[in-house]
């Protein structure tokens, strides 16, 4: 079972804080859910990425190799859809994404969001990167960069 507070548990506690003490406190709390310090950190944490050969990730993310391997060597902080492109390339579910994005400091995807919610649909529909982009492309959403 998922212990984790929801969105609107957490914003019910932001209006509650009486000072800038108390939303200090929350804030130090919130941080320390998140145990890793980078996405790729998270990203080789996790036991179906630990057989992976990189080479073979960043083709099937369809990512320039050179700048993959930065990425896999913490030179670089990878952006939102460098990040949702190699987890969808890995195969990860949307709480593994999630996670992903978080610990890479990116915005979570939004199922009010449009182009986030087609997202959404191709990682839980086991999508490769290019059936994600077509799919994208044909809801005329830009791909994924």
């Amino acid at each position: 079972m998922n212990h984790q507070p929801t969105t609107r548990h957490l914003e019910d506690i932001l209006k509650s804080i009486g000072d800038t003490d108390e939303l200090k406190a929350y804030i130090n709390s919130v941080n320390d859910t998140i145990p890793f310090d980078s996405f790729i950190e998270y990203f080789k944490s996790l036991p179906k990425t630990q057989t992976i050969v990189p080479a073979d990730l960043f083709r099937l993310a369809n990512l320039d190799r050179a700048y993959c391997y930065k990425i896999w060597n913490g030179k670089k902080r990878p952006g939102r859809d460098k990040i949702l492109a190699i987890c969808i390339a890995a195969g990860l579910d949307n709480d593994e994404t999630r996670r992903a994005l978080e610990a890479g400091k990116e915005p979570i995807l939004y199922s009010r969001n449009t182009r986030d919610a087609v997202i959404i649909y191709a990682i839980s529909q086991h999508y490769d990167v290019f059936k994600t982009n077509e799919l994208l492309s044909e809801m005329g959403l830009s791909p994924l960069e």
